[in-house]
């Protein structure tokens, strides 16, 4: 947290890691699992938007009984200074990738890669992650298999298939 102009301004990381260590006891408790944490501030609104996850998916009910969990919480530790709005939520089906983990839970999807420069002559492409660690992604595209550094990665977004289509 720091001070600029009379305005007080809130450091996103020291935020999103406080939440993410007042939620993990929370989640644990409720078979719930953390996607992803984030502290956005736009215009005259703050946001901190939760992301959860569970086998089978997120309900309504999971969303609410974190929502005033944590909501509890947070008012007793008062450790954000500005008003905000707390957002809880599923990731969805069409999840963004951000982290390396996000990519190792997704081995066997299928997922929209964009890139920062162009990669082979394409600025995008989708295809199915076969592997992924620390460093980066194993992803079969139609012409082929390429190992992709996350450093390389725009962004990456899960692709929703409805099975039941042919």
């Amino acid at each position: 947290m720091f001070c600029k102009g009379g305005i007080v301004a809130v450091s996103r990381i020291e935020v999103e890691e406080k939440v993410k260590k007042l939620l993990e006891p929370i989640l644990r408790s409720l078979g719930l699992s953390l996607y992803d944490v984030e502290w956005l501030s736009s215009g005259r609104h703050n946001y901190l938007r939760i992301f959860i996850d569970k086998p089978g998916g997120v309900t309504i009910h999971d969303c609410q009984r974190v929502s005033e969990e944590i909501g509890d919480i947070l008012d007793i530790e008062d450790f954000i200074p500005v008003s905000y709005y707390l957002e809880v939520s599923s990731p969805g089906l069409t999840r963004e990738l951000k982290k390396p983990r996000h990519f190792v839970k997704s081995i066997g999807e299928v997922v929209k890669v964009v890139f920062k420069e162009p990669f082979e002559g394409h600025s995008d492409l989708e295809g199915e992650i076969m592997d992924a660690d620390e460093d980066g992604f194993l992803v079969k595209w139609k012409d082929g298999e390429d190992w992709i550094p996350y450093e390389n990665v725009a962004r990456a977004k899960l692709v929703f298939r409805d099975s039941r289509r042919k």
